[in-house]
């Protein structure tokens, strides 16, 4: 679930040429949140008539957030599907 949300949220898969090595999606985006969210997500989310402003970096930074916390390395870290 969580590596699903942050697919469609940075338009990136876990497969792409930019991972390798340490860096992972999850790594990507754990490293650019919250101060460079808007640097990560995927264009064509932002480009589809939203006004950038407050509300879209805080949301985009709360869905993201919630990505992360469910693809957690250890399970017992994760959050549960039916809380996110």
């Amino acid at each position: 679930f969580g590596v699903l949300i942050l697919e469609m949220f940075t338009g990136k898969r876990p497969t792409n040429e930019l991972f390798g090595g340490s860096c992972t999606l999850h790594s990507y985006t754990k490293s650019a949140l919250p101060e460079k969210v808007l640097d990560i997500a995927d264009q064509s989310i932002l480009h589809n008539g939203l006004r950038v402003g407050f509300l879209v970096v805080e949301c985009l930074t709360l869905v993201l957030e919630v990505g992360l916390k469910c693809c957690e390395e250890y399970p017992t870290n994760r959050l549960a599907t039916s809380v996110a």
